[in-house]
């Protein structure tokens, strides 16, 4: 879970702190009345004594929802602070999905000690869970869900219901479950509500929806939710037994994450755009990619260093690099993030290659004409020299044209290879635009200056 954007007033979370000193019943009165990200928010200050003193006077099955809002590396400080009896008991009460992101990072030695110590069944799904490919749907599902079999009749289940409310978090679905552990269907609570109590669920349930398999792609899950206005969708095997269901939620989380990842790939800083990562490790992952670029900008002075007959007769020209480098890289950036967004919300296979070339090489065309206009009158009014502002604004034209079409087509190339779009980097494309643009710009200047 991320740390919400909305907070409680300073002055509240203020006041239950020194409640929590002061007037303990008071605290718990209030505490136990907020939602559990409030509950969290309050927490999330606390010192080390502090929660020792919550722990005393909060269970652990109330502190399990609270948990999860917890960044991973405050999880473990929290897990560190608890009694053994605690830790178990709020494990055992934290959802299935919530529990396997807490010990998935951990080593086989620490989730073997603390899977020994969890009730059997608790144990059977989290070595379930623990199997799946991490980001694949297996990984991101719960196991808490609610499930009949078709002989069963309306009353039967509602009375299951009222019967055992404290094990699920949420109950959207009932689903019809075969002998064979087949998923047969589905009934929204409200159907079964208004259904007569002697239907069977077999009679009722609806037999057309949409089901992921678990080793489908949390990303393509979130796209097939999103399309489908879907809040939970079932997640069944290969002979479509139900493994269990992902919630909307878990979407939400998982959307934030590939979106915080894609954002490190346009930037080329995967890896390094969580505020918890420390210095050296933001700069070793950051650092390759600079290498790199460093030893793509040794071509771009090798470029202008072939023209350097051309700079040397016309050396207004060299005013005008910066220009062109920065117009190159900034309209290719735009191609690129409008393509890998095109790319990862599907929209580029309805499209198609040539029509989504065709449009960004247009846009592309028109800012390059725009420009191109504007800095010949600019350059005319200010320096007088026609043939230079031919030079820079022709040059313009093509660059910005150029630099759209290898914005869109070098995610285009590394998506077909089964890579993600995204690692065509913002900072790769400009590089790659400079060199182009500057090429484009001197050959123009050779050319009409005849040298």
């Amino acid at each position: 879970m991320r740390d919400m954007k909305q907070r409680l007033d300073p002055h509240t979370i203020k006041t239950y702190r020194k409640m929590l000193g002061e007037d303990r019943e008071a605290f718990i009165d209030g505490f136990l009345e907020l939602h559990s990200n409030e509950q969290y928010q309050i927490l999330r200050v606390l010192d080390r004594k502090e929660l020792e003193t919550v722990f005393a006077v909060i269970s652990p099955e109330t502190f399990a929802p609270i948990f999860k809002w917890f960044s991973y590396k405050r999880q473990l400080k929290l897990y560190g602070i608890m009694t053994q009896d605690y830790r178990m008991r709020m494990l055992e009460r934290l959802s299935t999905d919530d529990t396997r992101r807490f010990i998935g990072p951990m080593d086989e030695a620490e989730q073997e000690e603390i899977l020994s110590r969890l009730s059997p069944t608790k144990r059977r799904y989290m070595e379930e869970l623990l199997q799946y490919a991490r980001h694949s749907a297996g990984s991101i599902m719960r196991k808490e869900f609610v499930r009949g079999t078709p002989e069963d009749d309306v009353r039967t289940m509602v009375e299951k219901l009222k019967a055992d409310t404290s094990t699920y978090e949420s109950v959207h679905f009932i689903y019809v479950v075969g002998h064979d552990r087949q998923l047969v269907g589905l009934i929204a609570l409200r159907d079964l509500l208004i259904a007569d109590d002697s239907e069977k669920l077999g009679e009722i349930c609806d037999t057309l929806f949409h089901r992921v398999t678990a080793d489908m792609d949390q990303e393509q899950v979130a796209h097939i939710m999103q399309d489908y206005d879907i809040i939970v969708v079932p997640v069944v095997g290969a002979d479509n037994e139900l493994l269990g269901i992902i919630t909307v939620d878990d979407i939400i989380d998982v959307m934030e994450f590939e979106v915080t990842e894609d954002v490190g790939e346009l930037t080329a800083s995967r890896g390094a755009t969580d505020m918890n990562v420390s210095s050296f490790r933001a700069a070793r992952k950051r650092a390759p990619w600079i290498m790199l670029l460093m030893g793509l900008g040794l071509i771009t002075a090798n470029v202008i260093g072939i023209f350097e007959e051309t700079l040397e007769s016309v050396v207004l020209l060299s005013f005008f690099i910066p220009l062109i480098m920065d117009a190159a890289g900034n309209t290719g950036t735009q191609s690129l993030a409008v393509m890998v967004r095109t790319i990862s919300t599907g929209e580029y296979k309805k499209h198609g290659l040539w029509r989504t070339l065709g449009r960004e090489l247009g846009t592309g065309v028109m800012i390059g004409a725009v420009s191109g206009i504007t800095i010949i009158i600019l350059i005319l009014v200010f320096y007088q020299e026609l043939q230079l502002a031919l030079i820079v604004g022709i040059s313009l034209l093509l660059t910005l044209s150029v630099a759209t079409v290898i914005g869109t087509i070098m995610p285009i190339i590394i998506s077909k290879l089964k890579i993600d779009p995204a690692v065509a980097s913002g900072p790769f494309i400009t590089t790659l635009n400079d060199i182009i643009g500057l090429f484009i710009y001197f050959s123009i200047a050779t050319s009409l200056l005849q040298i």
